[in-house]
C-alpha cells in the first residue's frame, strides 16, 4: 500500500483562517487525519494559551489530527521568517525545542513530533529530539524516530518569490509523477499558498494527483509505526 502524509505548515492563531481552508479542502477530498505543524509563538507574537484558536487546535487533535511542534517562533536569529535552526549550535537548538514544548504544554496542547521550520534541520536536531523525549522527527526527505528512519520525500509549492510562484506548480507536478511508485510521500501545504489563486489551485491538484496514485492518507506517527521494508 502506498501512503500519503498531508502536512499543513505554519499553524498559528494569525494563520488559522487559511489553515482552516486547507483543512476543509483536504477533508472534502479524503476524510482522514492530517498533520498540523503548529508554531508555539509565531513570529514571537502569537500564543495558543487563550482564545478561539486554542479551542480549534484542541478539537482537531480530539478528532484525530496530529499536532506537530514546528520550531518556536519560525524566525531566523536575525528576525526574518523561516530557517529558525539554521546555523545554531546544539545547545541553542535544544533550547528552541524545549521552549516550544513548554509553550505548547502551557496551552494544554500535546504535540506528537518535530519538524524544523523550512526544513532547516542541522545534525544536532536528532539528538536534541531524543533527549527531549519527542516521538519522531522529520526532514524534507526522511522520517526518523528511535525505531529507525525511512524515506519520506516532500512535495510542495513556493509563495515567497515571484519566481517560485511561477515555477513551483510545474516542478511539483513533475516531482509527483517521478515519485508515483514511492512507498510514501508528504504533501506540504502552506497558508501563504492560499494568498495566490494559482498556488491554491495547484495545491488542490497535487492532492488529487497523489490520491489518484492510490495512496492511503496517514499521519507521521502512523507511518513511523508501520512495518519497515526489509
Amino acid at each position: 500500500m502506498k501512503l500519503l502524509v498531508v502536512a499543513i505548515h505554519d499553524v498559528a492563531p494569525s494563520t488559522l483562517d487559511e489553515v482552516g481552508r486547507w483543512r476543509e479542502l483536504s477533508a472534502g477530498l479524503v476524510p482522514a487525519p492530517v498533520s498540523l505543524l503548529a508554531v508555539p509563538r509565531y513570529h514571537g507574537r502569537d500564543s495558543w494559551r487563550a482564545g478561539p484558536a486554542r479551542g480549534w487546535l484542541r478539537r482537531r487533535a480530539e478528532q484525530g489530527d496530529e499536532i506537530v511542534l514546528h520550531g518556536y517562533a519560525h524566525m531566523r536569529p536575525g528576525g526574518r521568517d523561516g530557517r529558525e535552526l539554521a546555523g545554531r549550535p546544539g545547545r541553542e537548538i535544544a533550547e528552541v525545542i524545549r521552549d516550544g514544548l513548554d509553550e505548547m504544554a502551557r496551552a494544554g496542547i500535546a504535540t506528537d513530533g518535530f519538524i524544523a521550520p523550512s526544513y532547516a534541520h542541522p545534525h544536532a536536531v536528532d539528538a536534541c529530539c531524543r533527549r527531549a523525549g519527542i516521538g519522531w522527527w522529520a526532514t524534507r526527505w526522511t522520517l526518523s524516530s528511535p525505531r529507525g528512519s525511512r524515506p519520506l520525500p516532500s512535495l510542495g509549492l513556493g509563495a515567497s518569490t515571484t519566481g517560485r510562484r511561477l515555477l513551483s506548480p510545474a516542478a511539483a507536478r513533475i516531482a509527483a509523477r517521478a515519485l508515483a511508485s514511492a512507498p510514501a510521500v508528504r504533501l506540504d501545504l502552506h497558508p501563504a499558498d492560499l494568498r495566490h489563486p494559482r498556488l491554491a489551485r495547484a495545491g488542490r491538484a497535487l492532492l488529487e494527483t497523489l490520491l489518484d496514485q492510490g495512496r492511503h492518507p496517514v499521519t507521521h506517527g502512523e507511518l513511523d509505526a508501520a512495518p519497515r521494508a526489509a
